[in-house]
């Protein structure tokens, strides 16, 4: 059975690469004593320190030295001459990130073509975010042209109003099934109300889960961002949720030259795209965590009788029928957009000055074509 650490690691050599993991804190991925590793992170070691003195759950002593300080300052000028990279490992950190599409291009441009990002991704369906929406393309579309390097009111309200304990957990295993009379809110409208407020200071930084995955919505995500022109990696390798994440390795492309040996007439870029596409995951298991019987929170009820068993077979029966519809939907969409694009790749090209100039080609061939087969 392939481990956690194996799954982060599928494809880097800590041994002889050198690397950079983000927000390790106290549990680094990479230790200084498997190989070269520096440490990123949003704040000093001495402020981490201050940070989380009085967190039963975090031992200072045990908080990895930070080498970066990521924040205002983008990660290529952070790093400087110690770049290119071989790998960066981050766990747990994407959802943090303000601004999806923009953290995504510094850590492709500190790192070698060929290079590694491995990410540890939390499943929506078995933590806190529970009840959140999924992110949409058109949000990180948003964050990337604002340039937020914070979280914004709208995302840091969205991450605390529906933030949820699960029989007092805020994360459980995958394959849990959900009652949800035992959901609980962690904090109450009026606290979101008011950290959304905060956010908005020029000297504070509110925390927050920006952007809400499964695996299925992760690669959609990503599929659009290939189409957009805005995505420079290829997934190299995915292991689907165990516990409550999944893993998914990216490897950096070369965004500078086209993947034809540099011929100007050729057409890098959808060969580029073309590679992209093919290593997005086809088939994704749909494991059902929840039995939902109702849509909303549900506060416990001592003398309410459980649901009949045969009740409690149906809703679950209409819940897969209703999630295969959406996922047939999603495929639809998708599908629709190839085709709209691949129509208008085709009348660029028909409306090339190439295609005008060797239209009477194309016409001598046609004429040869009808002579032959008619003899």
């Amino acid at each position: 059975m392939t481990t956690r650490l194996e799954k982060i690691l599928a494809c880097i050599n800590v041994s002889t690469e050198i690397g950079l993991e983000v927000g390790a804190l106290v549990n680094p991925i990479v230790t200084p004593d498997m190989g070269q590793v520096r440490y990123i992170d949003h704040a000093t070691t001495d402020e981490l320190k201050a940070k989380y003195a009085n967190d039963p759950n975090v031992d200072v002593q045990k908080i990895v030295h930070v080498d970066y300080v990521w924040g205002q300052e983008g990660l290529p000028e952070l790093v400087g001459e110690a770049a290119p990279f071989d790998y960066l490992v981050a766990s747990h950190v994407v959802e943090h990130v303000p601004d999806f599409i923009g953290w995504l291009k510094e850590i492709h441009a500190v790192l070698k073509v060929g290079g590694i990002l491995s990410l540890v991704i939390p499943d929506k369906r078995c933590c806190f975010d529970y009840h959140r929406p999924l992110t949409q393309v058109s949000e990180v579309v948003e964050a990337f042209l604002n340039h937020f390097r914070k979280p914004s009111p709208r995302q840091v309200f969205d991450y605390i109003s529906s933030a949820v304990m699960y029989q007092d957990r805020i994360a459980w295993d995958c394959q849990t099934v959900i009652e949800p009379q035992n959901f609980k809110p962690i904090h109450s409208q009026q606290e979101a109300w008011q950290f959304a407020q905060r956010s908005l200071l020029a000297d504070q930084y509110v925390d927050a889960h920006c952007w809400v995955f499964t695996p299925q919505s992760f690669f959609a995500l990503l599929e659009s961002l290939i189409h957009l022109e805005l995505f420079d990696f290829k997934v190299e390798k995915f292991y689907e949720t165990t516990g409550c994440e999944f893993y998914v390795s990216l490897k950096a492309l070369d965004v500078n030259h086209t993947m034809n040996g540099g011929d100007p007439c050729g057409n890098g870029k959808a060969d580029r795209q073309a590679l992209q596409l093919a290593s997005l995951p086809l088939h994704l298991s749909n494991f059902t965590p929840a039995i939902e019987l109702a849509p909303l929170l549900v506060p416990p009820a001592e003398t309410a009788p459980a649901p009949p068993a045969e009740t409690t077979v149906f809703s679950q029966k209409i819940l897969q029928l209703q999630r295969k519809k959406d996922r047939q939907a999603g495929r639809i969409q998708r599908l629709t957009l190839r085709l709209a694009e691949t129509r208008k790749e085709l009348e660029d090209i028909q409306n090339s000055k190439s295609w005008k100039i060797t239209a009477p080609l194309r016409w001598i061939q046609n004429q040869t074509v009808g002579i032959l087969s008619k003899k």
